[in-house]
């Protein structure tokens, strides 16, 4: 049996807790009693849930169906053996999706006691009185310890992962313990996200797949195991790497700097590649062979940027894009200039003797890479931002704003659950096949994108195809509006335009009030 047919709703369908914690075990049966009792001292006059998400092969789920049968506030979800592929780490997530919109907060720990309970009601005292999305648990903040790793080997693995996501995502920088395990988590601020890590470190899942989140900290002392045995071993280590590796080529955002220096490095080879050919073998003259492949690479760089770097960066058409490509060699020629700038004062007024050529070498490319990346994001992959929605305009005014962005043929603003346009001009009237659309968006409440092709194989590739964007505008958990763009063009609208669409329209309830 799965997730849904073994978990008891019991009081949850009637009332929203305040909190609940999520706690995955495996093989925790001297430890849950007691940890269950140290909560419930704790947490007294506090409305809170005990959710454990269990995948042991000892006597600890009937340790917890006798709990949960004494205490209502105490729930089991026995994953199967076939269910548990990702170990904790989707258990966490499991757990998290299950309960998603049972109470305001949800706090993540482990069973083993090496977290305390009584600081629970601390971290939800904070969250509630900074207003923080996250509140996390933190070994390394001052006042903090973390005794409770035995050996110094792990120790310099603890330490050695913090600092590895710290230098990779700077996201992971909101706080000195991006790996710990225990932490508080504003429900309504992770809602809809789909997360997906892999190992156990599903905090540095939440910071780097939703980095808008305020975060704020606290410091608590990690303890010694109460009893059984620490799950910790290679397996996991290889999971966390493999889950650094999954953020850092699945999240666009994420090591943005690391992922420019790549192409960068890149960008070497290609320079130096046609150099050669150039100039070895097509015997052309070793200036204009320079000149040409520093042109090769700039090109080189781009379209690597493009495709990976800043691939979550929209176009708004195939101009624009080849402005963007004319604009990276002007920036570029900047970025040589910034390396000279380093290096030349160095060799003329403090040595040109080896190995120091090198080393200023070294500090006039770091340079050129940092301006370069810095014009790059403020100029040539600049973001085409949401512009702030005037929520008093007349609705015919926002649905051009939108029209004009997205270059749709026809913008609607659609009231719902009526499914009438707010604006007056035949622009805003709904096809049947429009009308469905929306239907759908609204049963669904998911930003929608459809595309419908012609009704049978075409021979040219410049084929016209209609397609649709639809953005379901929500107030208090329901649809009150849709925002509905349509387009009929060889330029079919992409992921990036529905993402666009989705941001502009996260503050447009106000209109359909």
């Amino acid at each position: 049996m799965g997730v849904e047919g073994q978990i008891t709703t019991g009081v949850w369908a009637h009332k929203k807790a305040l909190l609940t914690l999520v706690i995955p075990t495996r093989n925790e049966a001297d430890n849950i009693l007691k940890l269950a009792r140290e909560l419930e001292e704790s947490l007294t006059g506090v409305d809170y849930r005990l959710v454990f998400v269990d995948d042991s092969t000892d006597e600890t789920p009937n340790i917890i169906e006798k709990l949960e049968k004494e205490n209502r506030r105490i729930t089991l979800i026995r994953r199967e053996k076939g269910e548990q592929a990702g170990g904790l780490s989707t258990a966490v997530t499991t757990g998290i999706e299950t309960v998603s919109g049972e109470s305001v907060y949800i706090c993540v720990m482990d069973a083993d006691l090496q977290h305390p309970p009584d600081k629970v009601r601390e971290m939800l005292e904070v969250a509630r009185e900074s207003e923080a999305d996250v509140v996390v648990a933190s070994r390394y903040a001052p006042g903090g310890s973390y005794s409770g790793l035995r050996g110094l080997a792990r120790r310099g693995v603890s330490l050695g992962s913090k600092f590895l996501a710290q230098i990779v995502f700077k996201e992971s920088r909101k706080t000195s313990d991006p790996m710990t395990g225990f932490f508080l988590v504003k429900n309504e601020a992770i809602s809809g996200i789909q997360f997906r890590p892999t190992g156990f470190k599903v905090l540095l899942e939440i910071l780097v797949c939703a980095p808008e989140l305020k975060v704020v900290e606290v410091p608590f002392d990690f303890e010694v195991r109460n009893s059984g045995v620490s799950k910790a071993n290679m397996k996991q280590g290889l999971e966390y790497l493999a889950h650094i590796a999954s953020l850092f080529w699945y999240v666009p955002s994420a090591g943005r700097f690391w992922k420019f220096a790549m192409v960068g490095a890149s960008g070497v080879l290609v320079n130096m590649l046609t150099l050669i050919v150039l100039a070895e073998i097509l015997h052309a003259d070793k200036v204009i062979a320079w000149m040409f492949a520093v042109g090769v690479s700039i090109l080189s760089n781009f379209l690597l940027n493009n495709a990976f770097t800043w691939r979550d960066v929209r176009h708004s058409s195939r101009i624009h894009f080849l402005m963007r490509g004319v604009l990276a060699y002007p920036v570029a020629i900047i970025g040589i200039g910034a390396n000279f700038a380093v290096y030349y004062p160095l060799i003329k007024y403090v040595t040109d003797a080896f190995p120091y050529y090198l080393i200023f070498n070294f500090l006039g490319i770091v340079a050129a890479t940092s301006v370069n990346f810095i014009l790059s994001s403020r100029l040539v992959f600049r973001p085409s931002a949401p512009k702030t929605l005037d929520t008093k305009a007349p609705a015919e005014r926002i649905a051009e704003e939108i029209r004009s962005e997205l270059k749709a043929d026809r913008v609607s603003l659609i009231q719902v659950p009526e499914l009438t346009p707010l604006q007056k001009t035949a622009a805003g009237k709904l096809s049947d096949l429009d009308l469905g659309v929306v239907e759908f968006v609204v049963r669904s409440a998911h930003p929608t994108l459809t595309v419908v092709g012609p009704p049978r194989p075409q021979a040219r590739t410049n084929t016209r195809w209609t397609n649709f964007l639809a953005v379901p505008v929500l107030s208090g958990g329901q649809t009150v509006g849709v925002i509905y763009a349509s387009r009929n063009s060889t330029e079919p609208f992409n992921e990036e335009d529905l993402r666009w669409l989705t941001d502009y329209a996260s503050t447009a309830a106000p209109i359909f009030a």
